[in-house]
């Protein structure tokens, strides 16, 4: 398995796939703008506080992830938090999901981040699977999520 950081020429397969993402998310019913993904592919290209990578298996695309570097709203210091991680469906056995993590990890600790958070957007009964990956990261369950729909 081979990751290199998003480039220029990952632009179209980016769009692409981000459809993907969308419709399988918990937020499928939300409108999706092609243009709003444009310029985040855009600026997570161009942003050093940008993480965006895409992992390959025998030189084809199967999965990105993005983040970035944040600061507390209460302090100067800075944390890492994931965006975006997606694995295509055919590879999801394998071990792409994990490789990114880590990844994003490596780089938090190389642009001196506190901490990472990774908040897992799945409500199909597939969290225990992160749960097993983020424990074979040494992370912890930190928080939970609530919502309620208005419209």
């Amino acid at each position: 398995m081979k990751w290199r950081f998003l480039g220029p020429k990952d632009f179209e397969w980016m769009v692409a796939i981000s459809k993907e993402h969308h419709k399988e998310s918990d937020w499928s019913e939300v409108t999706y703008s092609e243009d709003k993904v444009t310029n985040y592919v855009q600026t997570a290209i161009k942003d050093p506080n940008y993480f965006a990578i895409i992992v390959e298996e025998d030189d084809k695309r199967i999965g990105f992830m993005a983040g970035r570097i944040l600061e507390y709203p209460f302090s100067e210091e800075t944390f890492a938090r994931e965006l975006d991680l997606y694995v295509e469906p055919k590879h999801r056995k394998g071990m792409a999901g994990i490789f990114m993590m880590k990844k994003f990890i490596e780089w938090a600790t190389v642009k001196k981040a506190r901490e990472v958070l990774f908040e897992p957007r799945l409500s199909d009964g597939t969290i225990k699977k992160f749960d097993a990956m983020a424990t074979r990261l040494g992370m912890e369950h930190f928080a939970n999520a609530y919502r309620r729909k208005l419209v």
